[in-house]
């Protein structure tokens, strides 16, 4: 058991959360910092996580190893062939290549590079939305699935993709 009752006082409901959301609250962060270090240079961007599939071998990025997490986001984001409120609730910004992200998700871009940079995108929003504040507003309420997918998503490509590219 988490003990949080000091820190239930400056953000209440933290210390409702059950066992299973704190681990994946910390293997996202674990992850997320890890990520950023190795394949980003300590300074993440939506230009330097592009930047890093596109310059991945491309047998790296084929093979299905993320469509599990791409349809997790796609039946998330989208109902109906449209992207839906919880998809503005991401707080994309222009440079956060939105177009994109809608695109992969609606399916109608395939592109096996831009599909793992729009879910590393999404990922990288709940990074910021995390860090910075906003997932606070949801008192981290349904966010379960979302670090679930995110830090699983991190740990596959950083078993992947060489550090170096």
């Amino acid at each position: 058991m988490v003990q949080l009752a000091d820190i239930e006082r400056i953000a209440p409901g933290v210390a409702n959360l059950s066992p299973e959301e704190h681990e994946a609250l910390q293997r996202f962060t674990l992850l997320w910092t890890l990520f950023e270090a190795q394949m980003l240079g300590s300074n993440a961007s939506v230009r330097k996580i592009s930047e890093k599939v596109e310059n991945a071998e491309p047998e790296i990025i084929r093979g299905g190893w993320f469509a599990e997490h791409l349809d997790y986001f796609s039946n998330r984001y989208v109902d109906g062939g449209n992207t839906n409120q919880r998809f503005e609730n991401l707080h994309l910004r222009n440079n956060d290549n939105p177009d994109l992200v809608r695109m992969v998700l609606t399916g109608e871009n395939v592109d096996s590079a831009s599909q793992l940079i729009g879910c590393l995108i999404i990922v990288y929003r709940f990074r910021n939305n995390f860090f910075h504040g906003v997932k606070w507003a949801y008192d981290l309420h349904d966010q379960f699935e979302n670090f679930t997918h995110s830090a699983c998503l991190l740990r596959k490509f950083l078993e992947r993709v060489p550090n170096g590219i």
